[in-house]
């Protein structure tokens, strides 16, 4: 009896399974970053696993912000590891879509510092952070494997966070 009923679940959890039609895209895109005050990359996925809720990880690379300030020279690096939940709301049929996001951060950080005064020197801190992401975004598709995306969130961590994105999504 225990067998048949492994194999009903098994047979029903397959069924399922090959049912689901979930939307596929990846894509990438530029970014800001206001803590790193600098530009970067973003490479980006959403996955749609119901009619209007998606789930987005995305990885994220800010560089430079170098700057000279009063004998000193900076440099910021901020890598970023994002999970996003998205809840899809249609403005134009099939075309525009708003969403408010919520969702999961890792950062990892590095500030460094070369000192210019009487001693030449070089100062470095790093770290990595866990946070919560809120925010929102849009996503317009122009043709039917291809989008734009834009989104602004705040990350809420010990490295507290603004990041602006936009690119392009193809619909696999």
């Amino acid at each position: 009896m225990k067998i048949i009923k492994k194999l009903v679940l098994t047979i029903a959890l397959i069924g399922s399974i090959s049912s689901v039609s979930a939307q596929f895209s990846v894509g990438g895109g530029l970014g800001y970053n206001d803590k790193i005050n600098a530009p970067g990359l973003v490479v980006k996925a959403e996955v749609e696993i119901m009619e209007n809720i998606a789930i987005s990880p995305s990885i994220s690379y800010f560089s430079g912000s170098a700057a000279r300030l009063s004998g000193s020279d900076y440099k910021n690096n901020l890598f970023a590891v994002d999970v996003n939940g998205h809840y899809k709301i249609e403005i134009m049929m099939d075309e525009l879509d708003v969403y408010p996001l919520a969702g999961l951060n890792y950062s990892s950080y590095k500030n460094g510092a070369n000192v210019y005064f009487d001693e030449s020197g070089f100062s470095q801190s790093t770290g990595n952070a866990l946070g919560l992401n809120i925010g929102g975004g849009g996503r317009w598709s122009f043709s039917d494997q291809l989008s734009v995306f834009a989104e602004l969130k705040y990350t809420i961590s010990d490295f507290s966070q603004v990041v602006l994105g936009a690119g392009i999504l193809y619909e696999l």
